[in-house]
């Protein structure tokens, strides 16, 4: 048999993206730490699509890349990229993480999208947890068991349910009702596994990522989004939004999201 084995980043990379994501770590890889970082993760780097929809840098999956794009350059990015840069970090940590083959589910009514999303998967414990940094909306905040328990974290309410061969699916019921957000193979995959599936997703240049901007953040005070020129904070008490103008970006970028325009 072949070990299934891939580097996680170095000591000295997980120490700056601790940093980058404000999370302290213990060097315990426990389910509790585990949810902590997801939930700073989530707080401090936001979904964003802007090399695809401004041509602001390009999307690349080396484990380099990735690092300097959301480390260093303090960007944000979408499924591929930040689901990608997460599992580099658990790995790094300790954790037992591998990345999985996804599909967005929203509504999920029968038709299998492409799998133009990637997850993470998580063993700890002899348990196996399902975890997402880059969904493009509001996602869990915490690991979600593939038991199929309910978990409600921030309000929200989150569940795994098998499906049909093989396949397990992400519920919630956000919206007062049960709808899916994602359905995922829970089959460990490498990190070069995603790269044709990206790059198949850029090169079709006909995707909601191509013909909207698209800027999100699971922000401390609601879930804050861009898309297009409207820009929306959606609150326990209610939901505020307001267009804005092109003079305007660039200060929203920082100030909701952390993203310093000027250095495109």
């Amino acid at each position: 048999m072949y070990e299934f084995e891939f580097t996680g980043y170095t000591k000295e990379q997980c120490e700056a993206y601790l940093k980058r994501i404000a999370a302290e770590y213990d060097g315990e890889a426990s389910l509790e730490n585990l949810n902590r970082l997801i939930v700073c993760h989530q707080r401090t780097v936001p979904f964003e699509n802007l090399a695809m929809s401004e041509n602001w840098g390009t999307v690349d999956l080396d484990p380099e890349a990735l690092f300097k794009k959301v480390v260093t350059n303090r960007r944000g990015g979408f499924c591929f990229e930040l689901n990608g840069a997460f599992c580099l970090l658990l790995k790094g940590l300790g954790y037992d993480a591998v990345g999985v083959m996804a599909r967005i589910g929203i509504p999920f009514v029968g038709t299998l999208m492409p799998l133009y999303h990637r997850g993470v998967m998580v063993s700890l414990d002899g348990k196996d947890y399902y975890c997402d940094v880059g969904l493009g909306g509001p996602k869990p905040e915490c690991a979600i068991p593939f038991t199929g328990e309910k978990l409600t974290a921030n309000g929200k309410t989150y569940w795994i349910e098998d499906t049909e061969r093989g396949w397990k699916m992400l519920k919630n019921n956000n919206k007062g009702d049960e709808g899916s957000c994602v359905i995922f193979a829970p089959i460990a995959m490498l990190p070069f596994d995603f790269v044709g599936n990206c790059m198949n997703l850029i090169a079709s240049g006909n995707t909601i990522f191509h013909k909207n901007r698209i800027v999100n953040i699971n922000a401390n005070e609601g879930f804050t989004a861009i898309e297009n020129n409207t820009l929306t904070i959606d609150t326990p008490e209610g939901k505020k939004e307001r267009n804005y103008t092109e003079e305007e970006f660039p200060g929203l970028l920082k100030e909701y999201f952390g993203i310093d325009y000027s250095g495109r």
